[in-house]
């Protein structure tokens, strides 16, 4: 438990700082020829100080150092930059063009965000690497230095829209080309989210897990000082633990294209109220672990304990309550199945399926099968989750805002299915066995019925040592929320002696102060709470501690099944969240054989197990 604990530690304490990559590095190399018309004899920065009309940008340029990242300056300004041996082209915006007095203040305010939006937004977005003079026809992608890609129109002599009235002023380190106004700045997804104050909450929450990454391949190196790599570009990356690993989208590249779902605050916090709920945990979890030794001896490993502080307990909550709201929130905004792209609300609504980047694909209502349940949600109408409205581009995708989050509950306390055998008691005898079944004749309603289907299974079998022995095993259950379940346990019918099964069910789990036994019958046995519920010989079960399963039968998609899946409990709540603590941590069900002595020629001892659903509920 205490790996699974210093992990937490470091998702939730380490990744807390911030940076943001910005870097260049040496390279005098052009990758456009300049012509014999643009070929100067002065630096871009004496040209640009020549010129009356680009005084106000030159003033910017002179007042504002290099940053090697969003952190750490250079004592180098941009017209030094632009005054060295590096190759640049400079898109220079007229007096008047842009709102000198506003970028003025930023930098008087002397606070380093202020500072470095200037430097990315204004400076960076009109200057890139190597000469590009107007010299061609068509268009072309050019890459910004703050890595923002635009358009470059050599026909209407366009950069991104925005008319070059002067081009190709030649230098001896670039091209100059002076415009009538600067390129507009476009955020990216990342970016987009700290630029709007109804933001803040999803902002603040995605942004602790930034970090800064040294990029030593793009770097450039310098001398050796005593020992020591010195570096004259010192390149970095900006890096997210929680967009790589947990939402599967780099929100932050600029060569991406996604689909983002953004909650504004309101409506993060109305959620974040309700998820919340769902991560309860104690500091105290005790449980005995029911196992066999090596010799195939059963025995109890009494008192397991994992243990919290409050303070993980609160990284706990924190994390996994907000992640639940933005894991899923991230769609390729060019890619689906259907190949229909999601840019507009309504390429949304003609979708048929949808995959968001952490792997939920939502299907709509009524389309959910055996063959695809796991991982898919149902869902209406696909554009209820994106807001019902089309979205603000950026410049790698399209943000979705919405006040109303519409995701249904499976995304934030998904349906678990599974069968995690623990260990069973000495009357019984564990295997697994795939059960398949071609083209079968069966018997329904007493109708005999030839099927052209394969039916495949899977089912645990928990075998009497003897005819007479009735069996029971355990089996857990990982990462429960503290929530409302149904519950349901999926047998299948045994075909090797064309017989049902009557079992009960037991459930220990923890309550704020103390943990509900196996052996607690009164307790932890479950009653039948499905009012029509009728056993093999006609006897009532409900809100009896009996559940037995049909034979062959149509399920509701009037489909040939051999399992039943029989609801153990409805509305079951767990008050203790065992989310992400399950190696030693767990609710655990027992599933016994049990019927009476005058019963034995109804019900075969013999159980086959086929899975253990819990479906969530809205509190």
């Amino acid at each position: 438990m205490n790996m699974k604990i210093n992990h937490i530690k470091w998702l939730t304490g380490s990744l807390m700082t911030a940076a943001l990559a910005a870097g260049i590095s040496s390279c005098s190399d052009d990758h456009f020829d300049l012509s014999s018309a643009a070929q100067g004899k002065a630096t871009l920065w004496e040209n640009i100080q020549t010129k009356s009309e680009l005084s106000e940008y030159a003033d910017i340029l002179q007042s504002v150092y290099y940053s090697q990242n969003e952190e750490k300056t250079t004592p180098e300004t941009y017209a030094d930059l632009l005054n060295g041996d590096q190759t640049f082209t400079v898109w220079a915006p007229v007096n008047g063009s842009f709102n000198y007095a506003y970028y003025k203040g930023l930098l008087q305010t002397g606070v380093r965000d202020s500072i470095y939006k200037v430097e990315k937004e204004l400076i960076r977005n009109n200057m890139t690497r190597y000469s590009n003079a107007i010299n061609s026809s068509g268009t072309k992608s050019i890459a910004l230095f703050n890595s923002k890609t635009v358009e470059l129109d050599y026909d209407a002599q366009t950069i991104k829209g925005v008319n070059i009235t002067t081009p190709n002023i030649g230098a001896t380190n670039g091209v100059l080309h002076i415009t009538s106004a600067p390129v507009a700045y476009q955020p990216n997804l990342y970016e987009f989210m700290a630029t709007r104050s109804d933001l803040d909450s999803i902002n603040t929450f995605i942004k602790g897990f930034q970090t800064t990454v040294f990029n030593r391949s793009a770097s450039t190196q310098g001398p050796t000082v005593d020992g020591k790599i010195t570096w004259v570009d010192s390149i970095v990356s900006i890096s997210n633990d929680y967009t790589s690993y947990y939402l599967g989208a780099y929100i932050n590249r600029e060569d991406s294209n996604y689909a983002m779902i953004m909650p504004t605050n309101d409506t993060w916090k109305a959620m974040l109220e309700k998820t919340q709920k769902y991560f309860t945990y104690k500091p105290l979890y005790e449980q005995d672990v029911y196992t066999q030794t090596e010799a195939g001896v059963d025995t109890i490993l009494k008192g397991k304990q994992t243990t919290f502080t409050q303070a993980e307990i609160d990284s706990l909550v924190n994390l996994y309550s907000k992640n639940a709201i933005c894991e899923h929130l991230a769609f390729n905004a060019n890619w689906q199945y259907e190949q229909i792209p999601i840019t507009t609300i309504n390429e949304i609504g003609q979708a048929d399926s949808l995959v968001s980047t952490s792997g939920i694909k939502f299907k709509k209502t009524g389309t959910l099968n055996k063959t695809n349940r796991r991982n898919t949600v149902e869902i209406d109408d696909f554009r209820t989750m994106f807001g019902n409205a089309d979205p603000i581009e950026v410049s790698n995708g399209y943000a979705y805002l919405t006040n109303d989050f519409s995701y249904p509950i499976q995304t934030y306390a998904p349906d678990i299915d599974e069968l995690n055998y623990q260990s069973c008691d000495a009357t019984c005898y564990p295997s697994f066995a795939v059960v398949t079944y071609n083209n079968p004749k069966v018997v329904i309603d007493g109708d005999t019925i030839q099927t052209d289907s394969t039916f495949r299974y899977t089912n645990f079998i928990m075998s009497g040592i003897n005819s007479t022995q009735q069996p029971a095993a355990y089996f857990k259950a990982t990462n429960v929320l503290s929530c409302k379940y149904d519950i349901y346990v999926v047998v299948g019918y045994n075909t090797d002696n064309n017989m049902r099964n009557k079992f009960q069910v037991f459930l220990s789990y923890d309550t704020p102060d103390k943990r509900i036994a196996i052996t607690d019958s009164r307790n932890a046995r479950l009653k039948n709470p499905v009012e029509d519920a009728i056993g093999a010989n006609g006897e009532t079960l409900y809100n009896t501690e009996y559940f037995v399963n049909r034979g062959i039968h149509y399920n509701d998609k009037g489909e040939v099944d051999y399992t039943d899946t029989i609801c153990v409990a409805k509305d079951f709540e767990f008050p203790i969240c065992y989310y992400g603590i399950s190696s030693n941590a767990y609710p655990v069900f027992k599933i016994e054989s049990k019927y009476s002595s005058r019963e034995r020629s109804i019900y075969c001892n013999e159980i086959w197990i086929n899975s253990i659903i819990l479906k969530a509920k809205e509190w």
